[in-house]
């Protein structure tokens, strides 16, 4: 009572004078005792001013070239401090259930084939900003297979060492001088590790080597006296990498082989039309030049659907079948035998039919002198990201690892590739332990990582430079709306707040990526699953568990 009396004597002055000097010893108390794992945490309370918010806040909060944001467009709210202990208790509890639930559904479905004892699942969740202490860890320091998860080390590796920026480059030299439109001599090609690929196109390649084509045009060359000489330089000879399926499919498009050339992945497309009953089908295949015989026959019958077979072999190319009157255009992609070999006959079919005539043949060659430089084909490294990614399109994450390789070690092979990813891991600070990479796709059953290490990989990168985050968020599938999640989630909170990396081989399922709560809580997330080989049980089972590891993580915060 005497207290208060006293004060309220005090002149407004140091009235004002006492109040600043309490708040400053409360500040300089929280201070002391706040969590302070990274300056990202203390942007996740709020930051006043955007430019005070760091990279990763800002590429999470952004979308490029019209894609899909993590939450809705609108008002955003700053997500509150990390969970409490209790929070993390709870989550923890309901994600393990989750799992033993569908380890459970796999041992019935399976009769007991595959159970808790042979099943190994992953998990790792770390919220953003939060620091380790936000960690969720079921056996996620277990090495595992990662199937197309690994594609996100194959990006993330390009991206750290070559920048956003980057850009393959296919260089045209000649050995001999342009006299009266002339090339007098060959038209030497650099191999770049191009995958020279459209995913719109439905393999058209000629509008991808039409920018090139106008240059040499444009030299006034009307013809090359010699020939078209592909040079490979350092890269290794297309061929499966170790572990890979048996021979058997790689005649199929997750199959197709990477080199120093390609054209449409390395792949051919067929696109079959039906016709009157009766009659063939019209079919086409790209691209148009590819240097096999074509063994083609499909019928168009009054009913029945499709039923198309094709496939590419060094003997040629089938496509066999039938396809009943109105249905909509089949399209099939398969391996081409060498994507060099392609390369060099898609290049000289659209050199003729811009009028430059090639007097001699192409041929394969490696370090050939020449006396200067033509022109260059640029493809940018942030055109391959999506079909890597969101399509899991794997040859092209194949030409990625090597090309990667060529630039910073040298040599275009597997093993400058797993060198070239062991140092970007460094350099990104994520543990190395155990980790190993033996093809760019995940399709190799040698491939092993962590949950955990996938985790640190995706919030390192999301860490750098705001271009190679959001180009690398904005690379990957998205819930319910885009790329290989297009199909899932699509019916629970989760769609559009669930941005991730699907994966399947035989015996191997994964999800990892990014899932945005509803209380604008951000998580890092990796789910790895290996297990005995039984057919259905990716569909029936992992992957209706991913979903609903992820639609818990987005519940996060919701209002009971």
């Amino acid at each position: 009572m005497a207290a208060g009396r006293k004060n309220s004597s005090l002149s407004p002055g140091l009235r004002l004078a006492l109040v600043l000097a309490l708040n400053a010893a409360a500040v300089f108390v929280l201070w002391r005792v706040w969590p302070r794992d990274s300056d990202a945490q203390a942007a996740d309370r709020g930051a006043a001013n955007q430019d005070e918010v760091p990279e990763w806040q800002r590429a999470l909060r952004s979308a490029a070239n019209g894609a899909a944001q993590l939450v809705d467009d609108g008002p955003q709210v700053d997500a509150p401090a990390g969970l409490s202990r209790e929070q993390l208790s709870q989550l923890e509890r309901g994600l393990r259930a989750t799992i033993e639930k569908h380890v459970e559904e796999a041992r019935k479905l399976t009769g007991g084939k595959v159970h808790q004892g042979n099943t190994a699942v992953a998990l790792h969740v770390r919220e953003v900003g939060a620091g380790s202490a936000s960690d969720i860890a079921l056996g996620s320091e277990r090495l595992m297979r990662p199937a197309s998860n690994l594609k996100l080390v194959t990006t993330a590796a390009a991206l750290a060492l070559l920048g956003p920026d980057w850009q393959f480059r296919t260089r045209f030299d000649a050995t001999g001088p342009i006299e009266a439109g002339v090339l007098r001599g060959d038209l030497v090609v650099r191999a770049g590790g191009d995958p020279l690929y459209d995913p719109t196109s439905n393999g058209d390649v000629e509008h991808l080597l039409a920018p090139v084509i106008s240059e040499l045009a444009g030299l006034g060359i009307t013809v090359i006296a010699g020939d078209i000489v592909l040079d490979e330089g350092e890269f290794q000879r297309p061929a499966p990498a170790p572990q890979w399926p048996e021979a058997g499919q790689h005649w199929a498009e997750y199959c197709a082989l990477a080199g120093g050339f390609s054209a449409n992945r390395g792949c051919l497309t067929a696109i079959v039309s039906p016709s009157g009953v009766g009659t063939p089908a019209r079919v086409e295949v790209f691209p148009r030049e590819h240097g096999l015989p074509l063994n083609v026959g499909v019928r168009t019958e009054a009913k029945g659907g499709v039923d198309v077979q094709c496939g590419a072999r060094p003997t040629g190319v089938i496509v066999r079948g039938s396809i009943a009157r109105g249905s909509a255009p089949f399209v099939a992609s398969f391996s081409h035998p060498d994507p060099v070999e392609l390369f060099g006959y898609a290049f000289s079919g659209a050199l003729a039919r811009r009028g430059i005539v090639v007097q001699g043949r192409f041929r394969r060659e490696r370090n050939v002198r020449a006396a200067s430089t033509l022109a260059e084909l640029r493809t940018p490294l942030e055109n391959v990201l999506g079909p890597i990614n969101a399509d899991s399109t794997n040859a092209v994450a194949d030409q990625l690892f090597l090309a990667t390789a060529q630039a910073v070690i040298g040599q275009g092979t597997r093993a400058a590739g797993a060198q070239a990813t062991r140092l970007a891991l460094e350099r990104l600070g994520v543990p190395r332990e155990g980790f190993e990479q033996v093809d760019g796709s995940g399709l190799s059953r040698a491939n092993r990582i962590t949950a955990q290490q996938v985790v640190a990989l995706i919030e390192k990168v999301l860490t750098q430079d705001r271009r190679s985050a959001r180009l690398y968020l904005d690379s990957l599938a998205v819930a319910g709306e885009r790329g290989t999640l297009d199909d899932r989630m699509g019916k629970t909170v989760a769609r559009g707040r669930v941005r991730a990396k699907t994966g399947f081989i035989d015996g191997t399922s994964a999800l990892s990526g990014v899932a945005e709560a509803l209380d604008g809580r951000r998580f890092v997330f990796s789910i790895l699953v290996n297990y005995p080989d039984s057919g259905g049980l990716n569909k029936s089972v992992w992957k209706p568990m991913q979903d609903e590891l992820c639609v818990r993580l987005v519940e996060v915060g919701k209002s009971k």
